[in-house]
């Protein structure tokens, strides 16, 4: 899986990280013995059925359109050494409201997604037509950054050790944070931005500064395993603490 890159000519340290110490501790940990595994999935099937035959109500109409029926989730397969779940993509995305009013506004959203990612930016434009907000079809609205492999650890390593710690007012992302699949997404303000060293040295050269989104897709297939991943990695996770009224009683 992890090979030297041909650019760099070296491995990141997290991929050297995760190659050495994380993935045998995500597979230790996520090891479901054979019993519970088989009550697991007879349970889950039994739900499943019950839920099949309680069934009620109008049968739709085939003459009229109707939302796509939601597919069930895939099955969590047992994790071994060589499935163990990694992230398979990270994409930094930035959405700029002033390019409405002059889309040149978006280049200094496509030059901070360079200088720091290290990768050339791709420009989205809108899709549809929005009054509200005088938005035609076909207008630059954002930009965006795929990162994949060396790249993308490389940003991750400086996000978690770098940008995270200097932030004042920053806790973790919440336990039931996430899409469902294992991916998971951060949103962060303008500020952050000027964190990273690279944007240090040229912070004051960008007329315009903006929030960012960064999203990170994982090969997890539940929550709870993209979690225990990025745990892994240093991002950090937090309960919602309950009222001190309900936790202590009299």
């Amino acid at each position: 899986m992890f090979t030297a890159s041909a650019s760099h000519g070296y491995q990141t340290r997290l991929g050297q990280y995760y190659q050495n110490t994380l993935r045998d501790d995500i597979t230790i940990l996520e090891y479901v013995p054979p019993k519970v595994r088989a009550e697991q999935q007879a349970v889950e099937e039994a739900r499943m059925q019950a839920t099949r035959e309680n069934i009620t109500g109008t049968p739709p109409n085939p003459n009229k359109k109707h939302k796509k029926v939601r597919l069930p989730k895939a099955k969590v397969p047992e994790v071994t050494a060589h499935n163990a779940p990694f992230v398979k993509s990270v994409t930094v995305h930035i959405r700029c409201r002033e390019a409405l009013q002059n889309k040149h506004h978006l280049l200094s959203a496509l030059m901070a997604l360079q200088v720091v990612t290290g990768a050339r930016g791709e420009v989205i434009k809108s899709k549809s037509d929005a009054s509200t907000w005088k938005l035609r079809k076909g207008m630059p609205i954002a930009a965006k950054v795929e990162l994949t492999g060396d790249r993308m650890l490389e940003f991750l390593d400086k996000l978690v050790e770098v940008v995270l710690p200097r932030m004042k007012e920053y806790h973790g992302l919440r336990m039931g944070s996430g899409d469902g699949s294992g991916s998971f997404t951060l949103g962060f303000d303008p500020s952050v931005i000027g964190l990273f060293p690279e944007m240090e040295v040229v912070y004051d050269q960008f007329p315009l500064i903006t929030g960012f989104h960064v999203n990170i897709n994982t090969t997890a297939v539940r929550n709870p395993s993209g979690r225990l991943l990025l745990s892994g990695f240093g991002l950090p996770f937090i309960h919602a603490r309950k009222p001190a009224s309900e936790t202590f009683q009299l």
